[in-house]
Protein backbone atom coordinates (compact mmCIF):
# COMPACT_ATOMS: atom_id res chain seq x y z
CA UNK A 1 0.00 0.00 0.00
CA UNK A 2 1.23 3.57 -0.93
CA UNK A 3 0.36 6.66 0.64
CA UNK A 4 1.64 10.07 1.35
CA UNK A 5 1.09 12.56 3.90
CA UNK A 6 -0.28 16.29 2.96
CA UNK A 7 -1.09 19.19 4.08
CA UNK A 8 -4.78 20.41 3.58
CA UNK A 9 -5.69 23.79 3.51
CA UNK A 10 -9.02 25.25 4.47
CA UNK A 11 -10.50 28.55 4.06
CA UNK A 12 -13.97 30.08 4.98
CA UNK A 13 -15.15 32.25 2.52
CA UNK A 14 -18.15 34.32 1.48
CA UNK A 15 -20.74 32.63 -0.78
CA UNK A 16 -21.10 35.06 -3.38
CA UNK A 17 -19.86 35.20 -6.98
CA UNK A 18 -16.22 35.89 -7.39
CA UNK A 19 -14.94 34.72 -4.02
CA UNK A 20 -13.23 31.29 -5.47
CA UNK A 21 -12.13 32.99 -8.51
CA UNK A 22 -9.89 35.41 -6.67
CA UNK A 23 -8.24 32.92 -4.34
CA UNK A 24 -7.52 30.72 -7.40
CA UNK A 25 -6.12 34.20 -9.57
CA UNK A 26 -3.91 34.71 -6.53
CA UNK A 27 -2.62 31.10 -6.64
CA UNK A 28 -1.88 31.13 -9.84
CA UNK A 29 -0.14 34.71 -10.46
CA UNK A 30 1.92 33.09 -7.85
CA UNK A 31 2.83 29.76 -9.88
CA UNK A 32 0.97 27.47 -7.01
CA UNK A 33 -0.77 24.90 -8.14
CA UNK A 34 -3.88 22.80 -6.89
CA UNK A 35 -3.55 19.38 -7.09
CA UNK A 36 -6.74 18.39 -4.91
CA UNK A 37 -10.13 20.61 -4.43
CA UNK A 38 -13.25 20.94 -2.68
CA UNK A 39 -15.71 23.43 -2.47
CA UNK A 40 -18.67 22.99 0.11
CA UNK A 41 -21.80 25.66 0.33
CA UNK A 42 -24.04 26.55 2.17
CA UNK A 43 -26.06 29.81 2.51
CA UNK A 44 -24.05 31.53 4.87
CA UNK A 45 -20.67 30.48 3.82
CA UNK A 46 -18.36 28.42 1.27
CA UNK A 47 -15.73 26.29 2.45
CA UNK A 48 -12.63 25.29 0.30
CA UNK A 49 -10.73 22.53 1.07
CA UNK A 50 -7.45 22.29 -1.28
CA UNK A 51 -4.20 20.61 -1.30
CA UNK A 52 -1.22 22.51 -3.71
CA UNK A 53 2.32 21.75 -4.70
CA UNK A 54 3.36 24.63 -1.85
CA UNK A 55 1.25 24.77 0.82
CA UNK A 56 3.23 27.05 2.92
CA UNK A 57 3.31 29.62 0.44
CA UNK A 58 -0.47 28.90 -0.58
CA UNK A 59 -1.09 29.90 3.14
CA UNK A 60 1.02 33.05 3.11
CA UNK A 61 -0.81 34.15 0.05
CA UNK A 62 -3.78 33.60 1.63
CA UNK A 63 -3.25 35.59 4.95
CA UNK A 64 -1.58 38.26 2.77
CA UNK A 65 -4.68 38.74 0.35
CA UNK A 66 -7.00 38.56 3.57
CA UNK A 67 -8.66 35.47 3.45
CA UNK A 68 -7.17 34.99 7.16
CA UNK A 69 -8.25 37.09 9.99
CA UNK A 70 -4.76 38.31 11.88
CA UNK A 71 -4.84 36.83 15.31
CA UNK A 72 -4.14 40.04 17.48
CA UNK A 73 -5.44 40.80 20.82
CA UNK A 74 -8.84 43.20 20.59
CA UNK A 75 -9.27 42.32 16.52
CA UNK A 76 -12.65 40.30 17.07
CA UNK A 77 -13.56 42.58 19.20
CA UNK A 78 -13.16 45.56 16.82
CA UNK A 79 -14.95 43.09 14.44
CA UNK A 80 -17.64 42.45 16.61
CA UNK A 81 -18.21 46.16 17.76
CA UNK A 82 -18.07 47.25 13.88
CA UNK A 83 -20.88 44.85 12.92
CA UNK A 84 -22.81 45.89 16.33
CA UNK A 85 -22.42 49.57 15.06
CA UNK A 86 -23.61 48.31 11.67
CA UNK A 87 -26.69 46.88 13.51
CA UNK A 88 -25.32 43.35 11.56
CA UNK A 89 -26.71 40.43 14.65
CA UNK A 90 -24.24 37.53 15.04
CA UNK A 91 -26.51 35.06 15.65
CA UNK A 92 -23.61 32.33 15.53
CA UNK A 93 -19.88 31.66 15.38
CA UNK A 94 -17.73 29.25 15.83
CA UNK A 95 -13.38 29.46 15.11
CA UNK A 96 -10.49 27.82 15.67
CA UNK A 97 -6.71 29.24 15.98
CA UNK A 98 -3.59 27.54 14.15
CA UNK A 99 -0.80 25.88 16.33
CA UNK A 100 1.66 28.96 15.48
CA UNK A 101 -1.75 31.09 17.56
CA UNK A 102 -0.72 33.45 15.01
CA UNK A 103 -3.79 33.38 13.09
CA UNK A 104 -7.53 32.60 13.50
CA UNK A 105 -10.71 31.70 11.23
CA UNK A 106 -13.85 32.75 12.26
CA UNK A 107 -16.88 31.68 10.93
CA UNK A 108 -20.11 33.70 11.66
CA UNK A 109 -23.80 33.55 10.62
CA UNK A 110 -24.93 36.70 10.46
CA UNK A 111 -28.44 38.99 9.84
CA UNK A 112 -26.94 40.59 6.54
CA UNK A 113 -24.18 38.89 4.94
CA UNK A 114 -23.61 41.68 2.57
CA UNK A 115 -23.45 44.34 4.17
CA UNK A 116 -21.09 42.31 6.72
CA UNK A 117 -18.82 41.48 4.36
CA UNK A 118 -18.47 45.25 4.04
CA UNK A 119 -17.66 45.78 7.06
CA UNK A 120 -15.15 42.90 7.41
CA UNK A 121 -13.44 44.47 4.89
CA UNK A 122 -12.87 47.48 6.53
CA UNK A 123 -12.01 45.89 10.21
CA UNK A 124 -9.40 44.03 8.11
CA UNK A 125 -7.80 47.40 6.17
CA UNK A 126 -7.64 48.62 9.53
Amino acid sequence: MNYSVQRQLSVAIENQPGRLAAITRAMGSRGINIKDLSVIDNVEQGMIRLVTNDPVGCKALLIKEGFVLKDTPGKLSALCQALADAKINIDYAYGSEDSSEEHIRIVMKVSNLEKACQVIQTVQES
